[in-house]
């Protein structure tokens, strides 16, 4: 299965001109506040929503928890107040790190709809064998291939997100193509409603489209994958000396955890019992906790409830007692164990944000191990946002000791430009004994400078 490596931004935030990011199993975000990293992240985000299932009707949400990006005003560069305005932004996937000898390309790019964002485009290169774009015109949809051009009378995220599950559905196989040849029928009885086509013509452009597009996308040897995304945001929720019982649906903050804790102790025993291990393991090694239960009030599932830990002492105590360092801890750590344990393995995108709040460093430190261990024995991804270098050179001590390979890690460096208004990306590596590589000179200077200063090397 071939994935997406590389995402790209321009006008976007505070990325002016284009800048590219590597993605890779690993994919840590470095540098100071306020450089992008929250927007790169939020940018993949957007990408999801955009080419995930046939059933898209609206635009995507730019203000999704927990990355909350504004107004169309708020997002483009230009509009920003810093130079002319363009009128639009893009965000870009491909599949190989060099653009210009890519295998594929699919870019998005949005305009201003009032004060929202909407997708005026979207364009599928595929090399040698041709393109695929999607255009929003006032007359509605119009679709160009290397060999036709129609346009159709259906909006732009409808009909693109369609034809997209539907060729991915030919390549499956027989019983997935005969699933597809529904859906297109399907489709066509709707959609010929607002166009001006008779239901056969509609039929026949939508096949001949939806066999275009499979066509491409095989002859370029690539279905581009796209995980389910989890979110963890860098404030998690407070905790509570008791908790009622509320809903399980999932947010960035955790604030589901509490009741998905009680649920896995309740109505899976085998389960709950490696949950509880493996997260014991977590704690114990990160000098954080050495054991965990949840006290019931009743045995009934709408009682009250506590959650309570073992510290130092042989005695349970309170959550609200043992600091903010294991509750702020708890659903990111829970979250990534849940997914994993629970039959999830390698289908996950953990986006997390500063994951060391509230950490001493041997609890950063061991959450880099978390890291590497789940992509090693899971094969999840994350793309980390951090400030904590305790956790980088984690990562680096498990490319040395071959728990993970060099190739796994992407370390991308934001730097403010010297006009202070937009940013730069730098694609760092790490060799086979965890080396950084390739690392600019203000990236040693964002680590190694405070270091040094308390060593007596600088002033």
């Amino acid at each position: 299965m071939n994935e997406f490596n590389e995402l790209t931004l321009e006008n976007f935030r505070c990325f002016c001109d284009e800048q590219s990011g590597r993605l890779r199993p690993i994919t840590l975000l470095i540098g100071e506040n306020s450089t992008g990293k929250s927007s790169f992240m939020a940018s993949y985000v957007i990408m999801d929503q955009c080419f995930k299932g046939p059933t898209i009707n609206d635009e995507p949400d730019f203000n999704l928890e927990p990355f909350v990006l504004g107004s169309f005003e708020d997002i483009a560069h230009n509009f920003r107040g810093h130079g002319e305005d363009s009128g639009e932004f893009k965000i870009g996937f491909s599949t190989e790190s060099n653009k210009r000898n890519n295998i594929y390309h699919v870019n998005v790019t949005f305009r201003k709809n009032y004060a929202s964002p909407y997708i005026n485009k979207i364009v599928h290169n595929f090399g040698s064998n041709g393109y695929v774009e999607f255009e929003r015109t006032s007359s509605g949809t119009k679709i160009n291939t290397s060999g036709q051009s129609v346009v159709l009378d259906w909006s732009l995220p409808s009909i693109h997100s369609f034809i997209n599950f539907a060729a991915g559905e030919i390549s499956v196989g027989p019983s997935s193509k005969y699933r597809s040849e529904r859906a297109i029928e399907s489709f066509a009885s709707h959609l010929v409603d607002d166009n001006k086509k008779s239901l056969m013509e509609t039929t026949q452009i939508l096949t001949h489209l939806v066999q275009v597009f499979s066509q491409r996308r095989y002859l370029a040897s690539l279905i581009p994958r796209l995980w389910e995304v989890v979110a963890i945001a860098p404030i998690r929720s407070r905790p509570k000396r008791t908790y009622d019982p509320i809903s399980e649906l999932p947010n960035p903050e955790g604030d589901h955890i509490p009741m998905a804790l009680v649920r896995l102790g309740k109505t899976n025993k085998p389960y709950w019992e490696e949950f509880r291990r493996r997260l014991i393991e977590f704690g114990m090694s990160a000098e954080l906790f050495s054991d965990i239960k949840i006290r019931d009030y009743t045995d009934e599932g709408s009682s009250p409830f506590q959650i309570q830990f073992k510290v130092r002492s042989r005695k349970f105590i309170n959550v609200m007692d043992v600091g903010y360092r294991v509750s702020q801890c708890l659903p990111m750590v829970t979250n990534i164990l849940n997914k994993n344990i629970n039959g999830k393995s390698g289908s996950i995108l953990f986006l997390l944000q500063q994951p060391e709040v509230h950490l001493h460093p041997r609890a950063q430190a061991e959450v880099g191990n978390l890291i590497c261990n789940t992509y090693a024995e899971f094969g999840n991804r994350f793309i980390v946002e951090t400030h904590s270098d305790f956790i980088l050179d984690r990562v680096r001590v498990m490319v040395r000791k071959g728990i993970i390979k060099e190739s796994d890690v992407s370390i991308i460096y934001f730097e403010r430009k010297p006009d202070g208004n937009s940013v730069k990306i730098f694609n760092l590596d790490v060799d086979s004994d965890g080396n950084i590589l390739n690392a600019p000179n203000s990236y040693r200077d964002f680590f190694v400078a405070e270091t040094d200063t308390v060593l007596g090397f600088r002033n």
